[in-house]
């Protein structure tokens, strides 16, 4: 199965939802909660706009029995998951057991196929959803199959960098999309420092913004970013507005860089500083949105305080008084991620090549971007494994491949997905990170079936 199979199965599937969506003029949207899902999200509720088709979204940390029972009872009849369902088709066919139509636009590895669940996902035409596309190019490539515009590319790439699908480029149907969205003059992609904001943000709020990584002294301290700024010798504005990355000379920009590499903790935690930067070019200069990492950094300030739709919106189209209150959320999540950082830095747990994180130092929805950004930069380790307590009574996992960890192509998704079930949870992801809910009480056995993997 290749790429032609996959644009089959979008074929159908974009008929198979359109014949519903005009028979029912209104859809109940579930998606997930990190900058992938919302970008995804707000690709979704565009198509449904352009349509003309009411809807109702929600934003969900993942699948449970607990939603799913809340679904059934509601009095909507056709339901589309997005970036989120596909590796947990027993729920979804509860749903259709309930006389709904499912529809799931996803890119995570499938639990199984389902005639009942229509599905659109790469890995059901041997794509690989890990590296060639994402949940919002998923759902992108189905935006563009029904409506025929090329606008949401953009909004599909920042979703794959959310997703960290970019390795010093993307692949397979991301850079198709990628190309698009060149070609037609809506982004642009250089070589850079990769600050909050870009190239064309002001200087000194893009440090202060910046959070993965962490900058001592800087991220989050207004004066810490000025007083950089001003010790390295370079001008705070040129003329009458603020002095921009773009403005700097290359000798600048590497005595930047030196401050920064002792301000990260280190050459290790700041390799994520350099790299490809993607230029949303439709978004004016000083716009935090023209630069797509930083869109996705945003969308997952909105998605991880708890407030998704706002992302969602964003991620539509929407700005005003979004675009203000997705800027204020970011304020809030840089304090909430650099105090759960250090809490979590400090207890970290090892057995063998695992490292753990135990619950009760952050919440559900900020252990994944925690255990993301630690295990970037953890040494003779292959899994970082963190625990969250839920508000179900559950405990949430969330659990990352280390750089010596993805040299050894170790499964995150086979692993937790198997060692959850062992204790009657569900588990499943990608295959250098994943996630899982597992019952308090099993949570022993659930670490002794992880290392008995690993063996």
């Amino acid at each position: 199965m290749n790429l032609g199979t996959f644009k089959d199965l979008l074929s159908s599937f974009a008929d198979d939802l359109y014949n519903d969506l005009r028979e029912r003029r209104r859809a109940r949207v579930i998606a997930h909660l990190d900058a992938d899902g919302l970008s995804a999200a707000g690709i979704i509720i565009s198509m449904l706009e352009r349509l003309n088709v009411n809807f109702h979204l929600s934003i969900a940390k993942y699948m449970s029995e607990s939603l799913i029972k809340k679904l059934r009872e509601e009095p909507y009849d056709l339901y589309i998951f997005v970036d989120i369902g596909s590796g947990d088709l027993d729920l979804m066919r509860r749903l259709y057991e309930a006389n709904k139509r499912v529809f799931i636009i996803d890119h995570h590895v499938p639990s199984y196929e389902d005639s009942k669940v229509k599905q659109l996902n790469p890995f059901l035409s041997g794509l690989d959803g890990d590296r060639e596309i994402s949940g919002s190019g998923t759902a992108f490539m189905l935006y563009y199959e029904m409506i025929g515009d090329h606008s949401m590319a953009p909004v599909a790439i920042t979703g794959a960098l959310g997703d960290l699908q970019e390795d010093n480029g993307f692949y397979g149907l991301n850079k198709e999309i990628l190309e698009l969205a060149k070609s037609k003059g809506l982004i642009e992609v250089k070589p850079d420092l990769k600050l909050f904001g870009g190239p064309d943000y002001p200087l000194v709020s893009s440090l202060e913004r910046t959070v993965d990584p962490v900058l001592e002294g800087i991220s989050g301290n207004s004066a810490g970013a000025l007083s950089l700024v001003e010790n390295i010798g370079i001008p705070i504005k040129v003329g009458e507005r603020w002095t921009t990355l773009s403005d700097l000379t290359d000798e600048q920009k590497r005595d930047l860089l030196n401050e920064l590499v002792k301000r990260a903790g280190g050459l290790e935690r700041a390799k994520s500083l350099v790299g490809n930067v993607y230029v949303y070019l439709k978004e004016p200069k000083g716009s935090p949105l023209r630069d797509l990492n930083s869109f996705a950094t945003i969308l997952n300030a909105c998605g991880r305080t708890g407030n998704g739709h706002i992302g969602a919106l964003l991620a539509s189209g929407r700005r005003g008084e979004v675009l203000l209150r997705a800027m204020s959320l970011l304020q809030e999540y840089r304090k909430i991620l650099a105090q759960a950082l250090d809490r979590a830095s400090h207890n970290i747990r090892k057995v063998g090549t695992v490292a753990f994180i135990d619950e009760g130092l952050t919440s559900d929805t900020m252990i994944g971007t925690i255990t993301s950004i630690l295990s970037r930069s953890l040494r003779d380790t292959d899994i970082l494994v963190g625990y969250a307590p839920t508000d179900d009574g559950m405990i949430k996992v969330s659990a990352r491949l280390t750089e010596e960890g993805k040299k050894r192509s170790l499964n995150l998704d086979k692993i937790l997905r198997l060692a959850s079930e062992i204790v009657g949870g569900s588990g499943g992801g990608h295959q250098t990170a994943a996630g899982a809910q597992i019952p308090k009480e099993g949570k022993n056995k659930f670490e002794n079936a992880l290392l008995s993997y690993l063996e």
